[in-house]
């Protein structure tokens, strides 16, 4: 049995996230990244999640939606990004997701 897909999801613009929230995006409407099984291993191993929860007071974790948004937020994210000990390739994938829902004025969308 496969396991579930794995995605982390900007939305590009505030019309986007209100439809996101309906769960009726439109084409365009989203930056969406799928993990892969091991990016994802990474990820939970690295304990970036746990400080992410912590830190936040948000639940990311399996079989649970949860999202990061604000200014605020979004630049927390970004300090511990730098901190954390995730391979390059995953930790400039979510810099680079991080600094689009700072741009936007959105948020990460974590579908786990």
């Amino acid at each position: 049995m496969d396991s579930p897909t794995k995605q982390i999801v900007v939305p590009l613009s505030l019309a986007a996230l209100r439809r996101l929230d309906f769960d009726q995006s439109l084409s365009g409407d989203l930056e969406t990244w799928t993990l892969s099984a091991e990016h994802y291993q990474h990820l939970w191993d690295s304990g970036l999640i746990q400080r992410l929860n912590k830190v936040l007071g948000c639940l990311i974790d399996d079989h649970e939606d949860a999202s990061i948004q604000g200014v605020t937020a979004l630049e927390r994210v970004q300090t511990l990004l730098e901190q954390s000990a995730l391979p390059a390739d995953l930790k400039a994938r979510l810099q680079q997701l991080t600094s689009l829902a700072r741009r936007k004025a959105t948020g990460l969308f974590f579908y786990f």
